[in-house]
């Protein structure tokens, strides 16, 4: 019996011995958790004043504060983990909560007496200066919290000057950031076929992209807040570099394979013959390229033509149909049924005489020159091949001709109203823009009342480049959106189709 009673004594021990280590396990959790809300209370103040000075951005402009506050804070946390006194813990955080609001009283004053500094570094972060211009960023960063030391110790001329100093750092990596933002990939572009001797093969095209993007570069230089020509012409420069390392592998190809100006010639022909032969047109060669190609455009514009045709069409059969139903519900009507018919009749007449004058002013033009539209109840001529001096309403002498057409045109509408609509591509400066469309449409106006008249009223309104209808990425784009609409009226008071 007593071997049974031992073990029931050791098994008895063990528990015990289990619950003493639980027990023991409890009291240090709860010591800890103690420890924990003791420090949570007496750090709390002096870690959101902390908060409030970075908020402030002190660090940086109140540095000698702001380093004061953060030692006597990391001394204080020292202490308590070596479970010194509470009284020597909280004499250290009540260095650190004043010298934090010291700190922010010091970095809102040098907010306002570095203000010139504070904008240039605004304007380098917004280009992403620490990331593209990392070294002139430290140094400019460094500068202006020797400047906020310097007037916290009292010394208002050095901290100016240091002031002065980081504030021209601030605006030299800004203006690098934005240059490697903007012409960075070309200039890769630029050293790659450099380094691969392209100039050697494809000199035009390499010297096009080096031309554009030294023109991108003075242009950021000139005006760097205002980027959309240097933008433009760095993406054109980019690609003109890829154009020329294309063309450098094509022609070393050539050369390695000893083919001869005829295999390179048959070459050029064989990715034009691909194009006309997805577009089902038979071509040849026997007369040159050029030939080729413009009787590609020319299928390819007969199409667009005969796609607007036919949604002409069935605009206009929808109109019909529209009438059709009209005349069908006011059929067993009497009395003002008959009026109403009459009415409609004539309607559809005018309607038959403005769709015939459409069509055959559409012959006027060649598609290069213009093009007819229907637009709602108007008619308008868009013409592509008016010349104008760059930037100016003086028109070339070639215009002339194309606004005799124009004449020809309206004359096929008796009593219109005219309106001439000037506008542009997208460009930097809106506002030229702007005075350029109306400047244009005026002297458009002008030549167009110097025939007899045609029309009951001329007069002209321009919109700048705020009615595009191509994109300003391509240079085709932008040709096309250089434009001067001929809005004709038919029967009606001429107003802006735009309203």
């Amino acid at each position: 019996m007593i071997p049974g009673a031992f073990r029931r004594f050791r098994a008895a021990g063990g528990e015990i011995r289990a619950a003493f280590c639980i027990m023991l396990a409890a009291c240090a959790a709860g010591a800890a958790r103690a420890q924990s809300d003791m420090h949570t209370h007496l750090f709390a103040p002096a870690a959101a004043a902390m908060t409030r000075a970075r908020q402030a951005n002190a660090e940086l402009l109140a540095p000698r504060s702001f380093d004061r506050g953060t030692t006597a804070f990391g001394k204080a946390d020292d202490l308590f983990d070596r479970h010194q006194p509470v009284d020597a813990i909280k004499e250290e955080l009540l260095l650190a909560s004043t010298s934090f609001s010291q700190a922010i009283d010091a970095a809102t004053t040098a907010q306002a007496q570095f203000a010139p500094v504070m904008k240039a570094r605004t304007d380098a972060l917004s280009a992403d200066a620490p990331r593209f211009s990392a070294d002139l960023w430290a140094r400019a960063e460094a500068r202006l919290r020797s400047a906020a030391a310097l007037m916290e110790d009292g010394k208002p001329g050095d901290a100016r000057s240091d002031a002065g100093e980081a504030q021209g750092m601030y605006r030299s990596a800004e203006l690098e950031a934005i240059r490697e933002t903007l012409v960075g990939p070309a200039q890769e572009l630029l050293d790659r076929a450099e380094q691969m001797h392209v100039a050697t093969t494809a000199h035009k095209t390499f010297e096009r992209a080096r031309l554009m993007l030294d023109r991108a570069e003075a242009l950021i230089r000139q005006n760097r807040y205002d980027l959309t020509d240097a933008r433009r012409l760095a993406g054109e420069a980019k690609y003109e570099a890829a154009h020329a390392i294309y063309l450098h592998g094509i022609i070393t190809q050539l050369e390695e394979q000893k083919s001869s100006l005829e295999d390179a010639i048959l070459l050029s022909e064989s990715a034009i013959g691909r194009i006309a032969t997805a577009l089902n047109t038979p071509v040849a060669f026997d007369a040159g390229c050029d030939p080729v190609v413009d009787q590609i455009i020319g299928t390819v514009t007969s199409r667009d033509s005969s796609r607007a045709a036919l949604a002409d069409s069935l605009r206009r059969l929808r109109e019909e149909n529209a009438e059709l139903r009209l005349r069908l519900a006011g059929a067993g009507r009497t009395g003002e049924g008959a009026p109403a018919r009459a009415n409609e009749d004539l309607k559809a007449d005018e309607r038959q005489r403005v769709n015939a004058a459409l069509a055959h002013a559409g012959r006027f033009f060649a598609p290069r020159e213009g093009r007819v539209l229907r637009d709602g109840n108007t008619v308008v001529l868009r013409l592509y091949a008016l010349e104008f001096t760059p930037d100016s309403n003086a028109l070339e002498p070639g215009s002339a001709e194309v606004l005799a057409r124009v004449d020809k045109a309206i004359r096929l509408f008796p009593d219109c109203h005219v309106m001439v609509e000037g506008h542009t591509e997208a460009g930097a400066n809106e506002t030229l823009n702007q005075k350029v469309s109306e400047a244009r449409a005026a002297a458009v106006a002008g030549y167009l009342r110097a025939f007899p008249p045609p029309a009951k009223l001329i007069e002209s309104e321009g919109w700048g480049s705020s009615r595009p209808i191509a994109e300003n990425a391509t240079a085709g784009g932008r040709a096309r959106n250089r434009r001067i609409d001929i809005v004709i009226f038919p029967g009606g008071a001429a107003t802006s189709r735009h309203e």
